[in-house]
């Protein structure tokens, strides 16, 4: 099991374009039954691409919009488009079910 510092120090490591291998050699097992001894390579692999993935997501969640969409706005006398007439036709129905809900409740 690789706890967070070595995770972090494997990390740096990989960074600096150190084989996996050597890395696995310089970690050590700090709790558990292989208290003492080294991960195993495809341990280290596993961990590696684990907090990679982490960090993609983490990155994902943060690359949200500077600036929101602009709407075009209609005059009441405009008529709707067929992509429009679909969305309000959707927002209709999620309010009778909204409003069905809070009359069961």
């Amino acid at each position: 099991m690789i706890d967070d510092d070595s995770l972090t120090f494997a990390l740096a490591l990989r960074a600096k374009g150190v084989p996996v291998p050597e890395i696995a050699q310089k970690l050590v097992i700090k709790e558990g039954k292989n208290a003492g001894k080294h991960p195993s390579v495809a341990s280290v692999y596993r961990a590696l691409v684990e907090a990679e993935e982490a960090a993609a997501a983490a990155e994902a969640e943060t690359d949200l919009p500077l600036r929101p969409t602009p709407v075009r706005l209609h005059r009441p006398d405009e008529p709707f488009g067929a992509e429009e007439i679909g969305l309000r036709e959707r927002l209709v129905a999620q309010r009778a079910v909204l409003a069905a809900e809070v009359v069961r409740s």
